[in-house]
């Protein structure tokens, strides 16, 4: 008889492999999800959704933003409400940290629907990104991707032009899969999970967002980054020099991470095939805002925003990157603004405004809301009421 037969016919080879699909069927009702890792990306995208939906009912919007942690981390929900109020406009935030745009694209399709009176959507756009576009599922994405809905998951990582694997498809349908690091690390250290469900559980709900900017850290901190390769060696998390007064390791490797990213972005640019790609996944994702818009009565009316990076790496800015955005955009939609604020923090105090070279932290968040409200009631083409 064939080994493979006689194995499978035996009781023991079926248990195990019974008691790890009630395990899994169990994760997938969700009863672990309170309990994922705070910070995780899984974790972070059900706490920002469900807190949006869950102050839907004292705090509805008419516009979204929309982006990455360029967008979470730079603007101010409370600065750029204030500045609407007088025009009896709300603008809430779906924009999450590591979002790529197919992870943008799910949270469009999940909550959109269920903010029928969003007229206007300000997505937060990267001037690199097209350049480092990724063609293989990261696990942070597929992370996210699991988290929200995974029956529209499936299709969208075709539909995005991803490299899919065998062992992504595991990861987005089995949770013992997906959550195996994190139930891991619950096993190793449950006490220190349960305080933080704990603490979790007792943070006051303050505002109808779910996210302000408190980093108080600052490039400036290290005055002797000037360039990328000054960064790379005064950074590194391995050279044994301790972090200034004011910062600390987490802060030192965050820069230090953003400068790799800078090492890698090309500064002269052409139509990649990466770009093609990045820009066929924004195609896709712009229309499925139009279409969300179009079943809620609304012609959405989507405006693209520059973000501002450091100085550190203005050699990013060039007219040959922004003629690429420009032409990209025009053939998505013609009518679509791409507003440009790259250099809206330029200047001496420029390293007092970024946490890292990309991201910026409070000071920076403030100051960079108020110039960006200072404009958007004309961008949006708003009057009193």
């Amino acid at each position: 008889m064939n080994p493979y037969i006689s194995l499978i016919r035996q009781r023991s080879f079926w248990i195990p492999i019974l008691v790890l699909a009630l395990f899994d069927l169990c994760l997938q009702t969700g009863v672990y999800r309170p309990y994922l890792k705070k910070g995780s990306f899984a974790a972070n995208v059900i706490r920002n959704t469900d807190y949006v939906l869950e102050k839907k009912a004292e705090f509805e919007p008419t516009i979204l933003l929309l982006g990455t942690s360029v967008a979470y981390q730079g603007l101010s929900l409370k600065t750029l409400n204030e500045t609407l109020e007088p025009y009896g406009e709300k603008i809430q935030s779906i924009a999450m940290e590591g979002t790529e745009l197919v992870v943008q694209d799910a949270l469009v399709r999940n909550l959109l629907p269920k903010f029928p009176k969003v007229h206007t959507v300000l997505h937060i756009l990267e001037i690199s990104t097209p350049w480092v576009d990724q063609a293989d599922l990261q696990i942070h994405t597929l992370a996210m991707l699991g988290e929200l809905d995974r029956r529209l998951a499936f299709p969208l990582i075709y539909e995005f032009n991803y490299n899919v694997r065998y062992d992504d498809l595991g990861f987005l349908t089995f949770k013992s899969i997906a959550y195996r690091r994190d139930i891991r690390d619950f096993i190793l250290d449950p006490s220190k999970r349960l305080k933080d469900i704990s603490r979790r559980k007792k943070e006051a709900k303050l505002t109808p967002w779910p996210h302000e900017n408190t980093n108080l850290p600052s490039i400036s901190m290290f005055p002797e980054v000037t360039d990328i390769k000054s960064c790379m060696k005064i950074t590194n998390p391995g050279n044994g020099i301790a972090a200034p007064q004011g910062s600390d390791q987490f802060h030192k490797k965050a820069i230090w991470d953003t400068c790799a990213l800078g090492e890698r972005t090309p500064v002269k640019v052409e139509k990649t095939k990466e770009v093609y790609n990045y820009f066929h996944r924004l195609k896709i994702l712009h229309n499925d805002i139009r279409q969300v818009g179009l079943e809620n009565g609304h012609k959405i009316k989507i405006i693209g925003v520059i973000a501002p990076y450091s100085e550190i790496i203005k050699n990013w800015r060039s007219p040959d990157r922004n003629r690429i955005w420009e032409e990209e955009i025009r053939k998505i939609d013609p009518t679509t603004p791409l507003l440009d604020y790259q250099a809206s923090l330029d200047g001496q105090n420029n390293g007092d405004y970024y946490y890292d070279l990309i991201h910026l932290n409070k000071a920076g968040m403030e100051k960079f809301s108020a110039i960006f409200s200072a404009d958007l009631p004309s961008i949006l083409g708003l009057s009193r009421k």
